[in-house]
């Protein structure tokens, strides 16, 4: 082969291979495009990510809960239930010690409404030394008074031995009493009061006393002959309200607990105190069995 003709063929083969050439070089370069484009783009995310990290760092809850191990993570449960338990042990001391005081208060209430025993003070007189005794005084079972209105009856049931105190239609008392016993009964039927008296002394009977002032005889009557050394004087009857002429009334004095006066109705005395400015002369008193 000559050598044109060499020259005609390559040119041909040239030209036959220029398109395939072209194609592989425009994919090598569009590849080449894309690579730079992805590394462009990985690198803005991760601008991104830094600055969302700058703006929002995690927490140190969050980076320790992140770093603890399973051991320490049950070791700080652990701590956390230790000192749920003791919290709650404290709560139930403390409100224990709250019912045992309230207890002992309610306890104390009782005891003081409940008490019944005082010192009853008789006068004392010139060149005498009186001895103080032991009274049982009853508080009183229900008290509802209206201190500026004025009682407008009074009621006394012996087979209950209390005292029931009205103002107007509403009752507004109730107090223990010891009526007469069965030599001396409490007179029954409808009275007036038609006497006060606050510290009225008995017309009938008394006790026998020695010359200190201390009681020998509790039930002497007045015309008994006291024993040598002794002298007579008469029974203290404060706030009393007269009710017959024979000198029966209501007044504060002893309550044993059972019927056992000479015919009076004896009441607590400081109800029998509180009560007194609240009787009038004329006050109606009813005494049924």
């Amino acid at each position: 082969m000559n050598p044109k003709s060499k020259k005609r063929l390559l040119s041909i083969l040239l030209l036959l291979c220029l398109p395939f050439v072209l194609s592989s070089i425009r994919a090598f370069a569009e590849d080449l495009a894309n690579e730079e484009a992805s590394v462009t783009n990985t690198e803005d995310r991760q601008e991104e990510n830094q600055a969302d990290l700058g703006s929002n760092p995690p927490s140190e809850n969050a980076l320790e809960a992140q770093e603890l191990s399973p051991e320490q993570a049950k070791k700080i449960l652990k701590q956390k239930e230790k000192e749920e338990k003791k919290r709650l042990k404290q709560l139930e001391k403390e409100e224990k010690k709250r019912k045992e005081e309230e207890k002992k208060k309610e306890k104390l209430e009782k005891k003081q409404a409940g008490s019944n025993v005082t010192n009853s003070q008789p006068e004392k007189k010139p060149g005498t030394e009186r001895v103080y005794v032991i009274s049982r005084i009853l508080p009183a079972i229900w008290w509802n008074v209206n201190p500026s209105e004025k009682v407008t009856k009074l009621e006394i049931v012996l087979s209950e031995q209390k005292l029931y105190v009205y103002q107007g239609g509403r009752l507004a008392a109730i107090a223990p009493i010891c009526s007469g016993t069965k030599d001396h009964p409490t007179p029954v039927g409808h009275f007036k009061v038609i006497n006060k008296e606050i510290l009225h002394r008995s017309n009938k009977y008394g006790c026998f006393v020695d010359s200190k002032g201390k009681i020998i005889y509790a039930n002497a009557t007045v015309g008994m002959i006291p024993p040598a050394g002794l002298h007579y004087e008469p029974a203290d009857m404060p706030f009393f309200l007269r009710l017959t002429d024979d000198g029966v009334g209501l007044h504060g004095g002893y309550l044993p607990g059972y019927a056992a006066s000479h015919g009076c109705v004896r009441l607590p005395k400081s109800f029998a105190q509180d009560l007194y400015p609240l009787v009038s002369l004329g006050t109606p008193v009813l005494v049924r069995n």
